[in-house]
C-alpha cells in the first residue's frame, strides 16, 4: 500500500487492555530478573542516542525548515513518536526489572538459598 492511498499510517492498537500479568516460577526470577535489566539497558541506551539526534534544516530553505518541524514532530513530540513509544516500553521494562528484583528478594528473604525450595537439585 502507498502513501498516497492512506496506507503508512501506524499500527492499530491491541485488543487488550488492562493490568498484564507475569507468572515465572521461583527459580527463573533471577534470569528473569536479568534478561529484562539487559532489555531495559539496551532501550535506554537507543533512546539516548535518539535524545542526542540533533535535526538540522538540509538546505537551509523554508522547505527545509518545514520539513525539520515536521520530522522534529513524528519523532519525538507526536504521541505516536519513536521517543514517546520508547519511553513507554524503556518504562514497562523498568517496572518489570523491579518487581521481579522485589520478587527475588523475598524469596532470599523468606526461603534463604535453600536450593530445594527454589527448585534447584541439590
Amino acid at each position: 500500500m502507498f502513501l498516497a492511498d492512506g496506507g503508512g499510517g501506524s499500527a492499530p492498537a491491541p485488543d487488550y487492555s488492562g493490568t498484564q500479568t507475569l507468572q515465572v516460577e521461583p527459580e527463573s526470577i533471577p534470569g528473569a530478573r536479568d534478561a529484562f535489566g539487559a532489555a531495559r539497558d539496551r532501550v535506554k541506551a537507543e533512546l539516548d542516542k535518539l535524545n542526542s539526534m540533533e535535526i538540522q534544516q538540509w538546505a537551509g530553505d523554508p522547505v527545509s525548515g518545514e520539513a525539520v518541524n515536521k520530522f522534529t514532530e513524528r519523532t519525538s513530540t507526536d504521541i505516536e513518536s519513536a521517543r514517546q513509544v520508547l519511553e513507554g516500553y524503556l518504562e514497562q521494562l523498568d517496572r518489570a526489572h523491579q518487581q521481579l528484583d522485589a520478587s527475588y528478594r523475598y524469596y532470599v528473604e523468606t526461603e534463604g538459598t535453600n536450593a530445594a525450595l527454589w527448585g534447584k537439585q541439590a
